[in-house]
């Protein structure tokens, strides 16, 4: 019975070692609770702060979006649009309105307050106020920004300054697709805004990131990325993001280093605008031309069998003005342009410039090249080298609506730096074809590695010599041009604007 009872009882040392473990037990869990408590407050501080910044960054881009809707109202007011102001609220020379229904993911919604100071006159001043209400209810995220804008010739406008036909880089009427490698970008041709100095050609050293593309049209997939970057933003004229379709998680749309939403849409915040309008301008072919054959080369000369691969139109320092029916330079042959020439081709539904194999079109130094024409122009082998700025080389349609189709295509690897005015011409860009400039056309396609390079310097642009004055003003930006631009961040910036953005 002694054994028994010794046997069945603990000793009063193993009692204390039992102790001792589970003590040490318990203050490790205590002290593995209270580390991982800090860290996961940590963890949700930071995802908080994560969560603001993305949102932050989404609240300046639909404060821009409020910015661009006041824009695109002066716009089409300068250009005689009789409803540019609807669905504004207006009391004397005020105008304002809200942009809703936003919507950010994750149940964070938007909208904009924005008013127009002035929108009747020369020199209006837009304020944008965007707010974003967080989905978790943690509060709500403001940005502000003013705008100050100037009509060309008023006292406030910066000279030389109007905004043009090409301040989106890539717009069209009614299509954009882009897709298998296709890229776009843009850079500035003349950064110093002084023409007497050597323009910039396009280079990977000089790339940014302020492509704009714009497709008036309110179909659902009017914009296509498939595969493709666009470095910069875009617009599209729906209400909502239907208007973009874009394979899962394969395309870009906004900076190189910005931070995609988190959606199956790799689109930055701030990077994709909507309800784009724009308007179009008629163009009129130019007066006194000279009539002239169709020109073809190379040729062969009456007499002996004298090939001729070599040629030139116009003179150095004069201006020549031209009408012919077609225009073709290919095999091994150069057309050499001086001074500035102007080439009027009227034939429409057939093929008026062609420029294939090695062919090519060559600009001397200083010269510029006018082309009017409904015509289909198609560019491969050398191209039209243009060493000058792309406002050089300005392609101009002159269908006005009409009937039919029109194309403007590079082939091969084919580079064009140029401007394209086609609103009923459709482009096609394929696979390393290179486009420096801007175009605005009905559709776009751009495939494989083709390249689009928007030249910023282009966003002021109102029309070389050798354009007609009814095409040199109006279109997609008017003549409007913008003075001064800042963000409110203090209650002192802001105080002034507190009660026209109170609605």
């Amino acid at each position: 019975m002694f054994l028994q009872s010794n046997l069945s009882r603990p000793s009063r040392h193993l009692r204390s070692r039992r102790g001792s473990a589970l003590l040490s037990v318990l203050i490790f869990s205590f002290v593995l609770a209270f580390v991982l408590a800090s860290q996961l407050s940590l963890s949700r501080g930071a995802t908080r702060l994560s969560n603001r910044g993305f949102y932050t960054n989404a609240a300046l881009g639909l404060a821009e979006t409020g910015l661009e809707q006041a824009m695109w109202s002066l716009t089409a007011a300068l250009n005689g649009d009789a409803n540019a102001w609807g669905g504004w609220t207006t009391a004397g020379d005020d105008a304002s309105r809200q942009f809703s229904d936003f919507d950010f993911g994750k149940g964070a919604t938007g909208e904009v307050n924005v008013h127009v100071s002035g929108y009747t006159g020369t020199e209006p001043v837009v304020v944008a106020k965007a707010r974003i209400a967080l989905g978790d209810g943690t509060g709500t995220i403001e940005k502000w920004l003013k705008l100050s804008v100037a009509t060309s010739g008023s006292p406030g406008a910066p000279p030389d300054r109007s905004r043009s036909l090409f301040a989106y880089g890539l717009l069209a009427r009614e299509s954009i697709y882009a897709t298998g490698g296709a890229w776009l970008d843009s850079w500035q041709s003349d950064p110093d805004n002084n023409p007497a100095t050597p323009s910039v050609p396009w280079s990977s050293s000089v790339a940014r990131d302020n492509a704009r593309v714009a497709v008036q049209s309110t179909a659902n997939g009017a914009l296509w990325i498939d595969g493709a970057d666009v470095y910069g933003a875009a617009s599209v004229g729906g209400a909502g993001s239907s208007g973009l379709k874009m394979k899962d998680w394969d395309g870009w749309i906004g900076p190189r280093n910005g931070t995609a939403a988190s959606q199956k849409y790799r689109v930055v915040p701030g990077s994709l605008s909507f309800d784009f309008a724009a308007s179009y301008q008629t163009v009129n072919e130019p007066t006194g031309a000279t009539l002239r054959a169709p020109y073809v080369l190379p040729r062969n000369v009456s007499g002996p069998p004298y090939y001729i691969s070599s040629e030139s139109i116009g003179t150095t320092g004069q201006t020549t003005v031209l009408q012919m029916n077609k225009l073709t330079v290919e095999g091994d042959a150069t057309l050499t342009i001086k001074g500035d020439v102007t080439i009027f081709l009227p034939p429409s539904g057939t093929e008026t410039i062609k420029v294939a194999g090695s062919g090519k079109i060559l600009l001397e130094d200083g010269a510029t090249l006018s082309i009017y024409t409904p015509g289909n122009i198609t560019v491969s082998g050398a191209g039209i080298a243009n060493s000058g700025p792309p406002a050089n080389v300005q392609i101009w349609s002159t269908r006005n609506g009409a009937s039919g189709t029109q194309t403007i295509s590079l082939q091969g690897s084919g580079a064009l730096s140029a401007v394209i005015y086609a609103p009923d011409a459709d482009l096609t860009l394929p696979g390393h074809t290179d486009f420096s400039g801007a175009a605005v056309v009905r559709t776009a396609r751009l495939t494989g590695s083709g390249a689009f390079h928007y030249d910023e310097s282009l966003e002021y642009f109102t029309g070389g010599a050798s354009q007609p004055e009814e095409a040199a003003g109006g279109g997609v930006a008017g003549t409007l041009s913008i003075t001064s631009f800042e963000e409110l961040d203090t209650p002192a910036e802001r105080s002034p604007y507190l009660a026209v953005l109170a609605f």
